[in-house]
């Protein structure tokens, strides 16, 4: 993530903040990344020099209509990055904003990948030892990665646990040369 995208997703945990409202911005900002996630031809949309950016604009607030406070400033705040060509740092944006809006309330994120998917078990002995670790609340936001041949690599706070086959064997070839 560049300073920039930082920047905006300072001003976003600020407004939340100054509004009391860290938890609900929170799962509105989780809820709008899994609709955009679902829907990537609308940041083409929203991204196009093609369509004007009052187009745009009217298509995020038809996207919007009726919501709550909460929604119309995360409307206004997308419109925002529409305008300064930003768009296509949304999904930074929101995890950056998201973990800070956690962070705040004293939750961590820990950013978990695998060579293959994460049974719920899975997932819920590793959050399970993680917070025992940490000592705090810890959301898993799990992703796979093939080329890890196996094992898990953990981000959390800044820091990797990196548990992945991938990584022991780069220790082993590190450490024979």
């Amino acid at each position: 993530m560049n300073d920039v995208s930082k920047e905006y997703s300072q001003a976003l945990f600020t407004i939340a903040f100054e509004e009391d409202r860290v938890g609900e911005y929170a799962s509105a900002l989780d809820e709008i990344k899994r609709i955009l996630g679902e829907n990537p031809r609308y940041i083409d949309l929203l991204a196009s020099p093609c369509v004007s950016l009052d187009e745009r604009r009217r298509a995020i607030d038809a996207a919007f209509e009726g919501g709550d406070a909460i929604e119309r400033n995360i409307a206004s705040f997308l419109k925002l990055l529409c305008e300064k060509g930003r768009i296509r740092d949304v999904f930074d944006i929101i995890d950056e904003t998201v973990a800070m809006l956690r962070a705040s309330e004293g939750v961590s994120t820990a950013i978990v990948t695998s060579a293959v998917g994460l049974t719920d078990a899975e997932k819920t002995e590793l959050r399970e030892k993680l917070e025992k670790k940490l000592g705090h609340r810890v959301e898993l936001v799990c992703g796979v990665d093939p080329s890890l041949l196996g094992g898990v690599s953990v981000s959390v706070d800044g820091k990797v646990i990196d548990g992945s086959i991938r990584h022991k064997l780069q220790s082993i070839k590190e450490i024979i040369r």
